[in-house]
């Protein structure tokens, strides 16, 4: 699995499924974005169409909701 966040001081949504999955001790591989930066919108581009943080990848499955992936990742 990918989580795709932003900064974890200002991102409180970031932090919902990073601290989740850090705490379960379940494997994932953490990708920061810069918020609030020129290339932003282009890195995020890359990871999902909603230009939102944070994004999961789990396979060819996406999710980008923090509830989502919370969902999703104790199912």
């Amino acid at each position: 699995m990918k989580l795709v966040i932003g900064n974890k001081n200002y991102s409180s949504w970031s932090l919902r499924p990073w601290f989740l999955l850090s705490f379960h001790g379940v494997p994932f591989e953490e990708v920061r974005v810069p918020l609030n930066q020129e290339g932003t919108h282009v890195a995020l581009g890359r990871y999902t169409e909603a230009g939102k943080v944070p994004v999961l990848e789990d396979g060819d499955l996406t999710v980008w909701d923090s509830l989502a992936i919370c969902e999703y990742v104790i199912a």
